[in-house]
């Protein structure tokens, strides 16, 4: 495994080698303060792109990653240890980025105690600081619900947790059952697909005011659509007036900074009160990710987006002929 060279926060245009504080921008996710991108860790094997790519999130001021498989949660805690050896962590202010573990629960009727003790092992007895709970195909939501409850009051779960996946019926049951059963729990936030390209529909607007009336943080996965294609044009589904008005925009915005079409797609779904996981094994692109954090799209930036995607929905998008500069 590639050790993370953390000695770190260097200077972005590498003046020096002296540690810095990375400016963090902070977001709420239910009762859980975090960063307002998350980096998402699949895939990560412990190479020295996946060490660099580390390093380059913490530097950028992440403080929200996401192990898919137990093997990635083992690293990120290993690469955390690492980390808190640096100067860079000790540094006044410094704070310590959350790793949430994906763990999928209700396979065959077991319970969540038995998933989390079953997970835990197998990432070799490191421990995230959440679980975010996915319903196995099958799965009895009712029952998981109660099992979670009953972790919690066990302690076989901290009491912060997350889920990923669930719609606005699972949602709303499972926080009911919290509330009678395990009071002290709170879900901090519900994983969805959520990005340019999937954003609309009565169900998706349903879970997110579910979400918001529940004081539930939403993570949004795949923020710029399965495989990126939200900016990348040589993908087939990619409307490219949309991604070329991204691109119009970054140059507008982001206070005289110019963004990539990248930053301002994840930062639209910031401005809609979600966090983006960006899942990367590139330092570099974790880096381009961290910059559509400590600004924001304004009202009107959002709604000239808005109004692409709704004639994107529609089948009026225009393919190339949208990315004009607005009047």
């Amino acid at each position: 495994m590639s050790r993370p060279s953390v000695a770190a926060s260097s200077s972005a245009d590498g003046d020096d080698d002296a540690p810095e504080l990375p400016d963090y921008d902070v977001v709420q996710l239910g009762p859980l303060e975090t960063s307002a991108v998350a980096l998402g860790a699949r895939g990560w094997l412990g190479g020295s792109d996946d060490a660099n790519a580390y390093v380059a999130a913490i530097d950028r001021g992440f403080l929200l990653l996401a192990a898919h498989a137990p093997s990635e949660l083992a690293l990120l805690k290993e690469y955390e240890r690492y980390w808190k050896l640096s100067e860079a962590a000790q540094l006044p202010g410094a704070r310590t980025p959350r790793v949430y573990a994906i763990v999928e629960v209700g396979a065959g009727g077991s319970s969540v105690a038995d998933a989390v003790q079953a997970h835990a092992l197998a990432a070799g007895g490191a421990e995230p600081d959440l679980f975010c709970f996915r319903l196995a195909p099958g799965a009895d939501p009712d029952a998981v619900a109660a099992s979670l409850a009953a972790a919690v009051q066990l302690g076989a779960c901290p009491p912060v947790l997350a889920v990923d996946g669930y719609d606005a019926e699972y949602l709303r049951a499972l926080v009911k059952r919290l509330e009678a059963d395990a009071p002290d729990a709170r879900v901090a936030f519900d994983r969805v697909t959520y990005s340019l390209m999937d954003w609309g529909g009565d169900e998706k607007k349903n879970l997110l005011e579910t979400c918001a009336a529940l004081r539930v943080g939403v993570v949004a996965a795949e923020p710029l659509g399965a495989n990126d294609a939200v900016v990348e044009l040589n993908d087939p589904r990619c409307d490219e007036g949309r991604a070329r008005l991204l691109a119009f925009l970054g140059s507008v915005v982001g206070g005289g900074v110019q963004r990539s079409p990248m930053q301002v797609g994840l930062n639209w779904v910031v401005a809609k009160g979600a966090v983006p996981e960006v899942e990367t094994r590139s330092g570099a692109r974790a880096w381009e990710a961290g910059g559509a954090m400590l600004w924001r799209l304004d009202e009107n930036a959002v709604g000239i987006i808005d109004e692409r995607n709704a004639a994107v929905e529609r089948g009026d998008g225009g393919g190339g002929g949208g990315g004009a500069a607005p009047a």
